[in-house]
């Protein structure tokens, strides 16, 4: 593992290294194709591709054209990840300092890299309630909802009612507490609840994924969302929902639920 750590060292300290590998991995495969594109000066080409065919990164295979190796593979997916994570965190390093990311589970943490693209709505002085607005818009534009639900908010709730609901995740307490006592027609379809241990609130509709996080206290933060609308990142959501359906089984439906 060692090792595999001072290759992606070695190739991210060279931008030369880091062009040549990931050109190679999109399909430029001759010598000649890689000085062409101008990625570093031509004696800076031939020193990487030297330093990356000794690192067992790329080879030429029977076709003479360069090619990665498996291990070349690895390594462009490891440090693209890596720069797509950079990419989210940079969108707003503010939001991931005060937050608490650790409610997120350990797995999709490490695909943090799905949200690139999304950006961290916040409310302002000016606009006190921008973020809850810009999530009610969203909500009450969407088709169909799944949520995460760590605490229960009456005016969210109300901007998804003219959706079709698709799994609803909802914290012990709020279950409990919230559920049973405003939303009882919930506990007729059971199928569609999980109430598993949650602090992260999540929502996936068609168009987007919305996601919302502690701040380091543990203390709901209703002023900021990160608001993502690309396949992958509503490819995270519903992977997260897979992940928590999976933990429990549904509530009991039964009349002493209702007293």
């Amino acid at each position: 593992m060692g090792d595999h750590l001072s290759l992606i060292d070695s190739v991210l300290r060279s931008n030369a290294r880091t062009a040549i590998l990931f050109a190679i991995a999109g399909g430029c495969d001759s010598t000649q194709s890689l000085v062409d594109h101008d990625l570093a000066s031509k004696s800076a080409v031939y020193n990487a591709l030297t330093c990356l065919h000794e690192q067992g990164l790329i080879h030429k295979p029977q076709s003479k054209r360069w090619s990665l190796t498996g291990l070349g593979q690895v390594i462009v997916d490891f440090i693209d990840n890596y720069q797509q994570t950079e990419s989210v965190l940079a969108t707003d390093p503010d939001y991931w300092e005060t937050h608490n990311v650790t409610v997120i589970p350990p797995r999709f943490r490490l695909r943090l890299s799905e949200l690139a693209g999304g950006e961290v709505v916040r409310a302002t002085e000016t606009r006190p309630a921008h973020a809850v607005s810009e999530i009610e818009r969203r909500l009450r534009n969407a088709d169909s909802i799944s949520a995460i639900i760590p605490v229960y908010n009456d005016r969210l709730a109300d901007a998804a009612s003219g959706a079709d609901i698709g799994r609803l995740v909802f914290d012990e307490a709020v279950f409990e507490e919230v559920v049973k006592e405003t939303a009882p027609a919930l506990l007729d379809a059971t199928e569609t609840i999980r109430v598993p241990d949650v602090s992260v609130a999540v929502t996936v509709t068609e168009d987007y994924l919305l996601l919302s996080l502690p701040t380091l206290d543990g203390a709901y933060d209703s002023q900021t969302e990160f608001i993502a609308d690309t396949d992958e990142a509503r490819q995270w959501g519903n992977h997260l929902f897979d992940f928590y359906w999976e933990s429990v089984q549904p509530p009991e439906h039964d009349s002493s639920r209702r007293d």
